[in-house]
């Protein structure tokens, strides 16, 4: 038998960061230290919210989205590798998922290509069909941060930058969109899509993917760095809050193997949770909706994450078919990672049902649910670990 949190003697914490609230609950150790321990987990994600903070100019999001065609900026790690998890996920989910979305929201917009609302969107979808020449984007509608400054930046700088990237050496640099696959490659650079409308059982070449996330990531000796590529009319607006949140959890989360600790759920606002411990953690999954009854998911090693506008009302913009509205009421997503749970439960609600079917088979990691607008249900991977509601 599961032991309930009074059983397991747990001592929960909370701490604001990211326009929500972090919340540490900790099993099998006395209050002081699971205290002591939190506050270094919080150290943590504030630490991590200075560099993906769109409301801090100084950010290195903000920097990045300053850039000019052609100029680096050094990155850290954790931007490093929260940029190349969202370009592979945008290029896995067929363009569903994109970090980038406010610029491209913004592009269609001026050129009143159609944010097209209510019965507009069946009306035109011949004509959207016909559209979809490259993947779209997907906005995240679990956080909104931020806003965009003009560069400060002298042009002395900028052309210092771009002369010592220049000069780099091309053996010792790693560029990393996509899963190893170099751009800067003499072979046409291509990567397997596991789902999305536009690469079923195709190999795409990952150029129309640089329209929409017009940045270069580069690795090479002595650290990271972020190259704003230089492709007619592409904008860079990033925004990491549909994985930022995710990342941060799975990062910070490390802190608790230093301190021993070993059983622990920890949350983002409550959208997305991460667990570990000997026994599963029961999370709820499902609320929200008269007709459906929420039911429970208990979390060992794994994350849950969950989209939808039961709360904020139709406020997703779905790229692919250039419409502010989303496919489905809400959907929630399990995976061992949660950045990567965080991402698929917003790509999640743009997909079709058939789309997301084929992801789930071809990743025995995911389980998800989804309620759809006609008020049914559908769960993807049957888990021992979900319960449904009475």
């Amino acid at each position: 038998m599961l032991k309930t949190m009074e059983e397991r003697k747990t001592f929960s914490f909370s701490h604001q960061a990211m326009a929500t609230f972090f919340e540490v609950f900790v099993a099998g150790q006395d209050e002081a230290y699971a205290r002591s321990a939190a506050h270094e987990f919080f150290r943590e994600i504030d630490r991590l919210e200075s560099f993906f903070s769109r409301f801090d100019e100084r950010s290195e999001i903000s920097r990045i989205n300053r850039l000019k065609p052609g100029e680096v900026l050094p990155v850290s790690l954790e931007t490093y590798e929260c940029l190349k998890l969202s370009f592979e996920m945008m290029v896995e989910t067929g363009g569903a998922f994109n970090v980038n979305f406010r610029a491209l929201k913004k592009e269609f917009s001026k050129k009143e290509t159609g944010i097209i609302k209510g019965e507009d969107w069946k009306k035109n979808s011949k004509k959207q069909k016909r559209q979809l020449s490259q993947p779209g984007l997907e906005p995240s509608e679990i956080i909104k941060i931020g806003f965009r400054r003009e560069s400060d930046g002298s042009e002395k700088a900028r052309e210092a930058g771009r002369e010592k990237y220049k000069n780099r050496d091309e053996e010792q640099m790693t560029v990393t969109f996509g899963p190893g696959v170099p751009v800067n490659s003499s072979k046409q650079s291509t990567v397997n899509l596991t789902s999305g409308a536009y690469a079923e059982n195709k190999k795409i070449g990952l150029k129309p993917y640089l329209k929409l996330f017009p940045l270069e990531l580069v690795e090479q000796p002595g650290g990271y760095g972020a190259v704003r590529l230089d492709i007619p009319d592409a904008v860079l607006d990033l925004d990491l809050g549909a994985v930022g949140k995710g990342y941060a959890l799975e990062k910070a989360a490390g802190i608790f193997e230093a301190w021993e600790i070993t059983d622990f759920l920890v949350s983002a606002g409550g959208s997305t949770v991460y667990a570990r411990g000997a026994e599963p953690w029961p999370v709820a999954v499902g609320g929200g909706f008269d007709f459906f009854k929420p039911g429970k998911i208990y979390l060992k090693e794994r994350a849950l994450s969950g989209s939808g506008h039961e709360v904020k009302g139709e406020h997703i913009f779905d790229p692919r078919k250039k419409c502010q509205r989303s496919r489905h009421l809400a959907a929630w997503v399990s995976h061992p990672s949660p950045a990567v749970a965080d991402a698929l439960s917003t790509a999640f609600m743009v997909m079709s049902l058939e789309e997301i079917r084929k992801y789930a088979e071809s990743h025995p990691e995911v389980w998800a649910l989804v309620l759809t607008r006609d008020k049914k249900s559908h769960r993807f991977k049957e888990g021992e670990f979900f319960e449904k509601g009475d």
